[in-house]
């Protein structure tokens, strides 16, 4: 779904658990000895691992976006944490560690690999984050607000791309059977379009494709699923391109203004 940290880097870090007890620790965690970068590198994968998303994130530039999420919004995120950090391994060994100034980059083999990849941290006041000063920066500006608007932002990219998909399957379609189209469910038997929105939703979106009765004409429209919680743009697709704006909800036409992804 959405901010995207990935092993290698940082999924806008294109989500996370349910936690019923959020210890942030106050003093006593101010009182701790400071980790070196190789230390915070490890203790933030490990943590997001083991579905212990305030402790892993609070070792990153993300900490003020998950320090002030009440339990209902961290309930509300958690299967976009899950999706995005199931796939660290549960075997994460150093394999060196560079300080320039205020900034750090950790070596890191993951799930025994001899494959070594670079993790960047920057110092804030005592303590290393994992992450750059742009993301940080971006991060305190939003504050609370970070996640969700990461998720919005991953699920507009995600369906734009997948009406590229369905337009692009139609081409090909049109092509082939003598200039006409097919039905959704037609593409995705052939496997023009992913089977993930062969029940018609898909990343927080709800998508429609209509073809014309002569199958000489076709269009497609996604609408957020929840307006403001899930996406902003309504989108409307058609051999001539991808239109798309925020229209608080409401479906997208052909007069809408051509999308330019973000």
């Amino acid at each position: 779904m959405y901010w995207t940290i990935s092993i290698s880097s940082t999924r806008a870090a294109r989500f996370i658990a349910i936690i019923t007890a959020l210890t942030l620790g106050g003093s006593a965690h101010a009182q701790k000895e400071a980790k070196s970068p190789t230390e915070a590198a490890v203790t933030f994968y490990r943590a997001l691992k083991a579905k212990r998303y305030v402790e892993g994130f609070r070792h990153s530039v993300y900490r003020n976006a998950v320090e002030g999420l009440t339990a209902d919004e961290l309930r509300d995120l958690e299967p976009d944490f899950a999706r995005t950090f199931a796939s660290i391994p549960d075997k994460i060994e150093p394999s060196g560690e560079k300080i320039t100034g205020q900034a750090a980059v950790v070596s890191l083999k993951f799930g025994g690999s001899q494959e070594v990849q670079s993790v960047t941290l920057i110092r804030v006041g005592p303590e290393w984050l994992v992450g750059d000063q742009e993301t940080l920066a971006l991060v305190n500006a939003q504050g609370r607000a970070f996640f969700f608007n990461t998720r919005i932002q991953v699920n507009e990219n995600e369906t734009y791309e997948m009406l590229q998909r369905i337009v692009g399957a139609e081409i090909i379609y049109s092509r082939k059977f003598e200039g006409k189209n097919a039905s959704l469910a037609v593409l995705i038997r052939l496997g023009g379009v992913p089977k993930d929105i062969e029940d018609g939703e898909a990343s927080g979106y709800r998508f429609s494709l209509t073809v014309s009765a002569d199958e000489k004409f076709f269009f497609a429209t996604a609408s957020p699923t929840v307006y403001g919680k899930t996406g902003r743009v309504s989108f409307y697709a058609d051999i001539n391109g991808i239109h798309g704006e925020d229209l608080k909800g409401q479906p997208a036409t052909e007069r809408t203004r051509i999308y330019q992804p973000r």
